[in-house]
């Protein structure tokens, strides 16, 4: 995993070569054929817009083939459906699914495509960065899961203020980070745009110090009931959200996700942790980083740490799911397809990184050549609390850590909460 991206595309090179961007395929079958996408993403995200673009270059050449989409990017309502899809024998052809035990489940049972066997006979296994197989994995190293991103995630912060608040460089402890916090908000600035808080960069403060003390174990065991978020690990966490709360925006409990965004660009709030999807409103004309911010990556908490300066959060995001059942030659043409064209696609028009190596880095923006290089050098990534823990407890996360963050509760009410959700919905 610590080969760099340009080894890798060398590595690629003679895969690709004979693929001109954006292939066209000769029709496999000229009988209608129709995939059926139920997806948890917004019909506007750059990922879809790509795939609907692919799609109709695709129908040039296969003019029977349909692909019928159906967004349900509310979560709840999303995993829902799909449990009913599933407990009828109607799931779709594709579905979004994070590698969890119900994607377990469906593998066992033989309900579901086996990606990596796919990616080997289409050809495209090399071109997947590690991390969009790696993170799509379930934990026994089986990959019945593609997907459509590559994302490191960081704080960016606002260089300006940085300046004005006397902080001359990024912190690299976390203690560090709590004072450059403290140094600007004596400087008159809000340090942290914080909202959306039910989602998941949210949580994303609760994990980091566990991360840096026990690796992925912790949340992995607690959520068992091996270890308790009463551990120090958990108290930890929760003393820490009580140490930044202070330095977040008025009102954050009621922020949505773009005016979270907005609050950093708009220059109100001098730091902001998010994932690369957020390049598109962080870059210029010319897709450069803005001269007024820049990035660090998660600091280190102790000596001790069990993980490296290198791990992090990187992800590639909620994955898809095919059904075995449908795994045909039309679909497959489809796929090979999709593959030969989506990385190329994604990051010249739509400004996005994508799950696959483009077939050349000329003209590829800086910050997204460092995104894609910084997100193969991972060795061990964070794992997001929100799609680890069951979603029958999943409220009670998020709800007591709200109250952790405006003082309502104590870190040892918010771990007594969780460890009795967990025993409660994990019983038997």
């Amino acid at each position: 995993m610590k080969r760099t991206l340009i080894s890798l595309l060398l590595a690629v090179a003679l895969l690709i070569s004979a693929v001109p961007a954006f292939a066209e395929t000769a029709a496999v079958d000229e009988t209608p054929y129709t995939i059926h996408y139920v997806s948890s993403r917004n019909a506007t995200d750059a990922f879809m817009l790509c795939l609907e673009e692919i799609v109709s270059m695709y129908q040039k050449t296969h003019p029977n083939f349909k692909m019928e989409i159906e967004y349900i990017p509310e979560r709840a309502s999303f995993l829902q459906k799909i449990k009913i899809l599933g407990a009828s024998n109607e799931l779709p052809d594709w579905f979004d699914a994070d590698p969890d035990n119900y994607i377990e489940s469906l593998a066992n049972e033989g309900y579901l495509t086996d990606m990596e066997e796919l990616y080997k006979e289409l050809g495209v296994n090399d071109r997947f960065f590690n991390i969009s197989k790696d993170y799509a994995r379930l934990n026994d190293g089986r990959l019945f899961l593609f997907t459509w991103q590559c994302n490191a995630e960081y704080f960016f912060y606002n260089k300006e203020h940085f300046a004005k608040a006397g902080i001359e460089k990024t912190p690299e402890t976390f203690d560090e980070f709590l004072t450059a916090c403290e140094k600007l908000q004596q400087a008159g600035f809000t340090p942290i745009t914080v909202g959306d808080v039910t989602g998941g960069m949210f949580l994303r403060y609760m994990a980091f110090l566990p991360f840096r003390m026990q690796s992925n174990k912790y949340i992995e065991d607690a959520v068992k009931g091996v270890q308790k978020f009463a551990d120090e690990p958990g108290i930890k966490a929760a003393e820490f959200m009580q140490s930044i709360s202070k330095y977040f925006p008025e009102g954050f409990t009621t922020s949505d996700y773009d005016t979270f965004v907005n609050l950093f660009t708009s220059g109100e709030c001098s730091m902001m942790y998010n994932g690369t999807w957020v390049l598109q409103s962080l870059v210029d004309e010319n897709m450069k980083l803005k001269d007024q911010f820049g990035v660090f990556t998660m600091p280190k908490y102790t000596d001790a740490d069990v993980t490296n300066q290198s791990d992090y959060f990187a992800n590639s995001g909620i994955g898809t799911a095919i059904l075995k059942d449908s795994m045909n030659d039309q679909m497959k043409s489809f796929m090979k397809f999709l593959f030969d064209n989506y990385a190329d696609l994604l990051i010249t028009k739509y400004n996005s990184i994508p799950s696959l190596m483009p077939s050349s880095t000329e003209g590829v923006p800086e910050i997204y050549l460092k995104v894609m290089d910084d997100a193969n050098k991972v060795n061990t990534f964070a794992k997001c609390w929100d799609v680890v823990i069951d979603t029958s407890s999943l409220d009670t996360l998020n709800s007591e850590t709200v109250n952790l963050a405006l003082g309502v509760t104590t870190p040892q009410q918010w771990a007594a909460a969780l460890d009795t959700a967990i025993a409660e919905n994990n019983a038997g």
